[in-house]
């Protein structure tokens, strides 16, 4: 029997919520969300067009369009790109639209980069999604995936996620679509049993005053909540 999934509301219900949760000074700023998006703009030097699949709100777009000539966000949240799009508004180079990721409007070849940041866990045909994303790459682009990682026991989302991945099981999914496929870790696994045993409050007023702990990247999946894979080289 197929799982249901409770229709996504956040941006009708919150607003620009990422804006908020990456300001270091908004009440509800997130030092998780902040680490996240640290790890994607990192690594998107050198790079000309870049895609946002599933851009909601902007944010990344406007991070991102500090460090390349064009940015393209595609949602199928109405609400969340039309709060993009308002958020946007003076940024030339940032263009937004409604799209699904299972069917991308653009030509092949289109983008240098192409950014699933936590997407995937709410896609019931990643495949689908995958094989977009390498069409619109081009020979030597790279893609940038962001997830949560799986717990034993447990989901992160139950009512949003459809999957929650294995670092193995990504890899195995992405080396479908990419030959080369690197993960890196964040969100530190301890540092979020702080955050759940001494609170939110605690954990932005540490990340706002000292460093967000979060943002620190390590080689051991054992130790992290996040997953980050870079994948390389299309195949064809």
């Amino acid at each position: 029997m197929q799982r249901q999934h409770r229709s996504f509301s956040k941006y009708d219900d919150l607003g620009a919520y990422h804006w908020a949760s990456c300001e270091r000074r908004s009440r509800s700023y997130e030092p998780a969300t902040e680490a996240r998006y640290t790890a994607l703009v990192k690594r998107m030097g050198g790079a000309t067009r870049i895609l946002d699949v599933g851009c909601g709100d902007g944010y990344l777009m406007h991070l991102a369009s500090q460090r390349c000539e064009t940015v393209v966000g595609v949602d199928t949240d109405r609400t969340g790109v039309q709060i993009g799009a308002r958020l946007l508004d003076d940024h030339v180079t940032c263009i937004l639209g409604l799209a699904s990721c299972y069917a991308l409007p653009f030509a092949n070849e289109s983008f240098d980069i192409v950014v699933l940041a936590d997407i995937i866990e709410h896609l019931d045909n990643p495949e689908r999604c995958l094989a977009e994303t390498r069409r619109v790459l081009v020979a030597d682009g790279r893609s940038l995936v962001t997830t949560p990682k799986w717990l034993p026991g447990r989901m992160w989302d139950p009512e949003h996620h459809w999957k929650e991945y294995k670092p193995e099981e990504l890899v195995e999914l992405l080396e479908r679509y990419f030959a080369s496929v690197t993960l890196s870790f964040f969100i530190s696994a301890a540092w979020w049993k702080v955050r759940r045993r001494l609170g939110k409050g605690f954990m932005r007023s540490f990340a706002r005053h000292l460093y967000n702990p979060f943002i620190r990247e390590n080689a051991e999946p054992e130790k992290s909540c996040h997953i980050l894979a870079v994948c390389e080289q299309p195949l064809s």
